[in-house]
C-alpha cells in the first residue's frame, strides 16, 4: 500500500461495520470487520478480504470515464480512488460512506440526500472548463457514480437529487436514446422505469448541446446494489451465464421469482426492440431497504443509452445481421437472450410503435440516420412479433453456436 495510511470506519448511516486503513492514494490495507453489524457490511465484500477490496475499488469513479483525468488534475487529486476517501466515500445511490477515527461525525451531518453539496467533480467533466453550478461548493462532493460517461449530480429547487449525463464524441445520441427508452416504457404502460428528460449541457468547443437527465431513485430509506455486487457473495462456473445466479441470490434474499422473472422478461425484450448492447450487470439492480435490509425488488430500468446502433457509422447501417448483433449482458448474442423469456406477451409489440422524431434533435449530419434506424426497429418489432407467436429466433443459420451455457 503507497502513502501513509490513516485508519477510518466504514458507516452504513450510523453503523460502524469495520475499521481499515486507507493510505492518502486510496489504496485500502488492514480491514477489522465488527462482526456484531456483520449484516450491514457490504454484500460485494462478505465472501472475503479480496472481495470487498473489489468492492472499494469498483466505489470509485472509474478512471475511464471521459474527462476524469482532466477533473484530477483540477481538483488536485492523485486518483480518483484519492478523490473517493477526501469526499468520504458518499454517493447518491446507498448509505454507505467513511468516517476519519477520532471524530465524531454522524449520517444525518454528512448524508448527500438531505445536505447540500456541489459535484464539482462531475462538474468538470460535464462543462471541461466552463463552471456554470453556482451553488456554493462544500468539503464533501460526490466521487462515486458509476460508469464512463460523463456525468454530476445536482439538487432541484424541490430538494430532489438529480443526474445529468453527456455523450460520448459529437453525436448526441445516447443521451436522446434514454429519452426514445422513456417513451417505450410509457407506451407499455409498465412503471418500472427510470424517466429521463431532455437538458442543455456545454459540449467540447464550449458548444451548447444536448444531455439526458433523471431522478435519483435511491434516498435515506432505499438504496441501490447492482446485479455484479450480488453475483460476489456466489461462486459461478467459466463461462456460466450470470443469469441462473443472479436469480439464485434474488430468491435467497426474498425476492419472489414471479417478480424476477417478470421484470427479467420485460426487460430483455424492450431491450432487444431497442439494441440495448450494454445491459451488463453493473445496469441492473436492486433496491434495498438500509434499515431493515429487505429487499424491495428491482431499480428501475436505467441506463439505456447504448442502443439504435448509436455507435455504428451511418454506411454500415445497412450491413446489419439481426441475428451477429453482439451485447454485453447474460449472453453474447443478443438474440440469444430471448431464451430466458418465460412470458413473451409482458411486451406489446403494438404499443411498440415508436415516434422517431427526437432524433431530429441530434446535429444536423447524424439526422440522415433516422430513416434507417426507423426501419431497423421495426425489423426488430416484427422479430419480435415472430418470437411472440412461438417462434425460437434464436435458431438460424447465424446463431447455431452458443456463445456461453444457457
Amino acid at each position: 500500500m503507497s502513502g501513509r495510511a490513516k485508519e477510518y470506519y466504514l458507516m452504513h448511516k450510523d453503523i460502524r461495520v469495520c475499521l481499515m486503513e486507507i493510505s492518502d492514494d486510496g489504496a485500502l490495507g488492514n480491514v477489522r470487520r465488527n462482526e456484531t453489524a456483520a449484516a450491514h457490511f457490504p454484500l460485494g465484500g462478505q465472501m472475503n478480504n479480496m472481495k470487498f477490496h473489489e468492492w472499494w475499488r469498483d466505489r470509485a469513479i472509474p478512471k475511464t470515464r471521459h474527462g476524469a483525468k482532466n477533473a484530477l488534475q483540477k481538483l488536485n487529486y492523485s486518483s480518483t480512488e484519492s478523490a473517493l476517501v477526501n469526499n468520504l466515500a458518499l454517493s447518491l445511490s446507498d448509505c454507505y460512506w467513511i468516517m476519519p477515527r477520532g471524530e465524531d461525525l454522524t449520517w444525518a451531518d454528512m448524508n448527500l440526500f438531505t445536505n447540500d453539496f456541489t459535484d464539482v467533480f462531475g462538474e468538470i467533466t460535464i462543462n471541461r472548463d466552463y463552471m456554470v453550478d453556482l451553488r456554493e461548493k462544500t468539503r464533501f462532493d460526490c466521487a462515486t457514480s458509476q460508469g464512463e460517461l460523463q456525468k454530476k449530480w445536482c439538487i432541484a429547487d424541490d430538494g430532489r437529487r438529480y443526474m445529468v449525463k453527456g455523450n460520448y464524441g459529437q453525436s448526441y445520441q445516447q443521451s436522446l436514446n434514454e429519452i426514445f427508452a422513456t417513451e417505450l416504457h410509457e407506451r407499455q404502460g409498465f412503471s418500472g422505469f427510470t424517466h429521463y428528460y431532455p437538458v442543455r449541457v456545454q459540449a467540447d468547443g464550449n458548444i451548447e448541446g444536448i444531455g439526458c437527465m433523471c431522478y435519483d431513485f435511491c434516498s435515506e430509506e432505499i438504496e441501490c446494489i447492482s446485479a455484479w455486487e450480488l453475483l460476489q457473495t456466489v461462486k459461478t462456473r467459466q463461462n456460466e451465464s450470470f443469469y441462473h445466479p443472479l436469480k439464485r441470490v434474488c430468491l435467497e434474499l426474498g425476492m419472489a421469482e414471479r417478480d424476477f422473472t417478470e421484470f427479467m422478461d420485460y426487460q430483455i425484450m424492450t431491450d432487444y426492440l431497442m439494441t440495448n448492447t450494454d445491459r451488463h450487470m453493473n445496469n441492473i439492480s436492486v433496491l434495498r431497504n438500509p434499515d431493515t435490509l429487505e429487499i424491495l425488488g428491482f431499480a428501475p430500468i436505467y441506463d439505456s443509452g447504448n442502443s439504435m446502433f448509436y455507435n455504428v457509422p451511418y454506411e454500415n447501417l445497412s450491413q446489419i445481421k439481426m441475428d451477429e448483433i453482439k451485447t454485453h449482458s447474460f449472453v453474447e448474442k443478443e438474440s440469444h437472450l430471448l431464451q430466458y423469456v418465460r412470458d413473451r406477451s409482458v411486451v406489446d409489440a403494438d404499443k411498440a410503435e415508436m415516434d422517431f422524431s427526437i432524433y431530429e434533435k441530434d446535429v444536423a449530419e447524424r439526422r440522415i440516420r433516422i430513416p434507417k434506424l426507423k426501419e431497423l426497429y421495426e425489423k426488430k418489432r416484427e422479430r419480435l412479433r415472430e418470437f411472440q407467436k412461438g417462434k425460437d429466433i434464436w435458431k438460424s443459420r447465424y446463431s447455431t453456436r452458443r456463445a456461453m451455457r444457457i
